[in-house]
C-alpha cells in the first residue's frame, strides 16, 4: 500500500473547524500526505463511498496499513471518522440501519466483503 493516495473530499461549504476535525482525526488512523481547498490527502485506498442517506451528505470507506477507517460528512455533526480492524466493522459504527445497509451493500457491491454461503438446508424445501 505503499504507493496509495486516497483522499477524503471536503464539503464545498466546509469551516476551518470541520477541516481540522478532519484531517485531526483521519491522522489518528492514517498518514496525511496533503491538503487542498476541497480535500485531504492520507495514505490509504478508497474502497467504497456512499451518498446522500439519512443526514449523511457523503460516507467514504478506507484500507489502510492498520485496518479500515469510515469517515462522513453528517450535516448535523459535522465530520465524523471511525477506525475499525475489518471492513465488515465499518457499517457498525452507525446508529442507523439504513446507513448500515447501504454501507453494508457497497462493501459487497464492490467486493470488499462477500456473503458467506448459507448452510445446506436452509434455503426453503422446494414444492414436493
Amino acid at each position: 500500500m505503499a504507493s496509495d493516495v486516497a483522499e477524503f473530499p471536503l464539503p464545498a461549504d466546509v469551516t476551518e473547524e470541520e477541516r481540522a476535525t478532519a484531517k485531526r482525526e483521519i491522522g489518528k488512523y492514517a498518514q496525511i500526505l496533503g491538503e487542498e481547498p476541497g480535500a485531504i490527502r492520507f495514505k490509504g485506498r478508497t474502497i467504497g463511498q456512499t451518498g446522500p442517506v439519512w443526514h449523511l451528505q457523503y460516507t467514504r470507506m478506507y484500507a489502510l496499513e492498520n485496518g479500515y477507517l469510515v469517515a462522513a460528512h453528517d450535516l448535523h455533526e459535522g465530520i465524523k471518522v471511525a477506525h475499525t480492524d475489518s471492513p465488515e466493522k465499518l457499517p457498525l459504527v452507525f446508529e442507523n440501519e439504513t446507513v448500515r445497509e447501504f454501507l453494508e451493500d457497497e462493501l459487497r457491491f464492490r467486493k470488499i466483503v462477500v456473503d458467506k454461503p448459507k448452510p445446506a438446508g436452509s434455503e426453503h424445501a422446494g414444492a414436493r
